[in-house]
């Protein structure tokens, strides 16, 4: 996706490009949230909270493969979700090089627009905001184009785990590309969406490279340095007592190991217990209006049953709903009850229960949580 120089070009988008609270202030039918990385901005809350739980997802994904002080950007990436009369590039979305470095991503909000393209969209606007904070403007280009590849099918298969089996399918009948040309192909060259920078991102973890080693590849091919070196050095530590393989025998029996096992697609026990502490605490703000006066409300669970027939606070809760749907098939068995459990107390708010249903949803999910906390610690021992 070719990387424009920001301009305005509707009084809509000079909006967007403002701070939320300007935002709001100039076009009262804009919608704005943010998180500790991302500001989005768009006509309906519903789209403008999807958008920032999937951002807030793309970060704890980022951060397995980048350091936390890399990501400390001293500015917010802003997405814009433009209806169709407003857009002014070809394609799903489009990154834009604002002022001081800051990143903008604008997205055609239709019904084309996927959920895979989203995680490509943000996805690409993350590394090319870390791209800049740590190595500078004129490393946009140079990004390698497989590390926005590998980020953006990570953060889709951790919401759709069953679609795995389909790129696996994909995979095993398409012709692999040569090694070198993934690496080697930089974004400014990023043309269709591939696959293959997320199976070269696999067989590194296949080929237990411990996880400085792992960090260093991806941070490198952000930077745009050739990693061809470094990946064989990194391939000989593992096999020091073996026959030297060329990188593309490498890549072609890795790919190969990857190829025919078989998956059963579950999360970790832990992975599972972060997701759902944090789809279930509401450490957000909303604007609502309150005995006749906007306010600016700390959301938890209490707050948003009493303020539940808010379409601001409806919105939220069916945002999160919707992301556990898709997620929950991927949700490890210790905690799956947990997850249906926490679905039906944002499913009585939804549907704007009694008080008395909803204390015993919640009294009903916060017994899971601690079941399910148990038998993980149980599990853990046996293990042991």
């Amino acid at each position: 996706m070719p990387l424009a120089i920001y301009r305005p070009f509707t009084l809509l988008l000079l909006t967007l490009c403002a701070s939320a609270a300007f935002a709001r202030q100039a076009m009262p039918g804009l919608r704005s949230m943010g998180n500790e990385h991302f500001d989005v901005i768009g006509l309906h809350l519903r789209s403008v909270s999807h958008m920032n739980e999937l951002s807030a997802l793309s970060i704890q994904i980022a951060e397995r493969y980048l350091p936390p002080e890399g990501l400390a950007f001293p500015t917010n990436i802003l997405i814009t979700l433009l209806p169709e009369d407003h857009v002014d590039f070809k394609g799903d979305y489009c990154i834009r090089l604002a002022e001081r470095g800051s990143v903008q991503v604008d997205l055609r909000w239709e019904d084309s627009m996927t959920l895979e393209r989203s995680c490509y969209a943000i996805s690409e606007a993350l590394l090319v905001q870390y791209a800049i904070y740590n190595y500078g403007t004129e490393a946009t280009n140079l990004l390698r184009s497989w590390t926005i590849s590998a980020l953006a099918n990570d953060i889709y298969l951790t919401l759709r785990p069953a679609e795995f089996a389909d790129l696996l399918k994909t995979a095993k009948e398409t012709k692999a590309l040569e090694l070198t040309e993934i690496l080697e192909s930089s974004r400014s060259g990023l043309a269709v969406p591939s696959a293959a920078g997320y199976w070269l991102l696999q067989t590194m973890k296949s080929g237990t490279f411990e996880r400085p080693v792992l960090r260093s590849l991806f941070q490198q091919s952000i930077a745009g340095i050739d990693i061809e070196g470094a990946l064989t050095a990194a391939i000989e530590a593992r096999q020091p007592a073996a026959e030297l393989l060329t990188l593309q025998t490498w890549w072609m029996q890795e790919l190969s190991l990857i190829f025919n096992q078989e998956y059963e697609v579950v999360e970790t026990m832990e992975v599972s217990r972060e997701w759902l502490a944090t789809l279930g605490r509401f450490n957000t703000s909303v604007t609502l209006e309150l005995q006749g006066a906007k306010e600016e409300l700390n959301l938890d669970l209490r707050a948003i049953w009493t303020n539940r027939a808010k379409s601001e606070v409806q919105e939220l809760v069916r945002a999160r709903y919707e992301i556990l749907r898709l997620r929950i098939a991927r949700i490890n068995p210790a905690y799956y009850n947990s997850a249906l459990s926490l679905g039906v107390l944002f499913e009585g708010i939804l549907n704007d229960e009694s008080s008395h249903k909803y204390l015993h949803s919640l009294t009903i999910y916060l017994s899971e949580w601690v079941d399910a906390k148990e038998m993980q610690q149980s599990l853990e021992n046996i293990l042991d």
